[in-house]
């Protein structure tokens, strides 16, 4: 069975009454991905709880994490692409283990461009030359028509909630205690009350939208993003994302084309950033819909006919978006805060990386990390 590299302890280990205790807040993909990075680096001097209102298996509006698409894709306007390297080369490692449910696929990605219309410069990705399987195509008229600026890479798809609940069983083979418990503030987890009996010595506060809605709270750089996509049984045997340069019939703002096998079977197809909603309204929109699967037929003749598309289910979320790049780091006013949240559409693709620089800022709290 491959397990996921640990790394060297770099403290004896402990006593377990002896551990500094350690509470993460949230179990998103970032909180969970967090949670088992650091028993992973410093478990052995670690007493570690999850808590969270929303756990693996749940379908609350503002759990984002099952709701993604999701899989690995970066753009050249990104930042922290340090952090979206990182999680690549974790994906990579994760899809040997059949479980955890990431599965290699390639991936291509384009304009497009309908017939009357001038196609944007290509400008080459910045991973082009640390991917693998990189290259550029241009176009492929049958197999994606009216399509320019085709490349492709190997990248992964990733099924959300069966991946979420492999993370989640990790978390528990590796001794982190699982609660679902609700907090109102960050001050009520700073006085959580752990296994050991002890207060934590640090909250690592990974709530994404819902740290807003905490008391004593807010960031106003953080805003939701809608995202809408479709569950079919259809599939291919490769991802794609495309862009739609300029409006046309069959796109409006911020709509643009994607589809993600699964291994389970059927395809994610999608999608878009709605940032002009004004409730986190989760009914069907019939036209959208609609839009999207003619787009999906018309720019992915392989899928087939557009009668021909079975769809399972509307999946609406919203993404926890922070202008400027997520918030990762100890808290300027608390010292025994240290935060992760905010990475908007990137929560999977920067997963493993920020949790990697979270866990640098719990250690240079708890232990003078001199590296830092």
């Amino acid at each position: 069975m491959f397990t996921m590299p640990r790394l060297p302890v770099l403290f004896p280990p402990t006593h377990p009454h002896m551990r500094k205790g350690v509470l993460v807040v949230g179990a998103g993909v970032v909180g969970l991905t967090t949670a088992l990075e650091l028993s992973n680096q410093y478990g052995d001097s670690l007493s570690i709880t999850l808590i969270a209102k929303d756990l693996p298996g749940d379908v609350s509006p503002l759990y984002t994490s099952p709701k993604a698409g999701a899989h690995w894709t970066s753009s050249n306007s990104k930042e922290n692409k340090q952090w979206q390297l990182v999680t690549y080369k974790r994906l990579k490692q994760l899809s040997e283990i059949p479980e955890s449910f990431v599965v290699p696929y390639p991936l291509y990605q384009g304009d497009i461009v309908p017939e009357g219309c001038e196609a944007p410069p290509f400008e080459e990705p910045w991973y082009k030359d640390l991917v693998e399987d990189y290259e550029f195509l241009g176009s492929d008229p049958k197999k994606f028509p009216q399509v320019a600026n085709l490349h492709v890479f190997k990248s992964y798809s990733i099924s959300t909630t069966l991946y979420l609940v492999y993370l989640l069983s990790q978390c528990k083979k590796n001794g982190i205690t699982i609660k679902r418990h609700t907090i109102a503030s960050l001050q009520e987890a700073e006085n959580f009350v752990l296994a050991n009996g002890k207060k934590p010595d640090v909250v690592v506060n990974c709530t994404g939208l819902q740290y807003n809605q905490l008391n004593g709270c807010y960031d106003p750089k953080l805003v939701p993003v809608k995202g809408y996509v479709l569950l079919i049984e259809n599939t291919l045997p490769y991802q794609t994302t495309f862009k739609h340069p300029k409006l046309t019939p069959d796109a409006k703002d911020g709509e643009f084309l994607m589809l993600f096998p699964r291994a389970e079977g059927g395809s994610v197809l999608g999608g878009i950033y709605d940032r002009n909603f004004t409730r986190f309204d989760t009914s069907i929109d019939a036209d959208y819909a609609g839009r999207l699967v003619t787009k999906a037929t018309t720019y992915m003749p392989e899928l087939g006919r557009t009668r021909d598309i079975k769809v399972s289910t509307h999946t609406i979320g919203f993404r926890p978006e922070r202008q400027g790049g997520a918030r990762i780091g100890v808290d300027i006013n608390n010292r025994k805060i240290v935060h992760n949240y905010g990475n908007g559409n990137s929560g999977y693709i920067e997963s493993w990386g920020a949790a990697q620089s979270t866990v640098d800022s719990v250690a240079q709290v708890l232990f003078d990390n001199p590296k830092l």
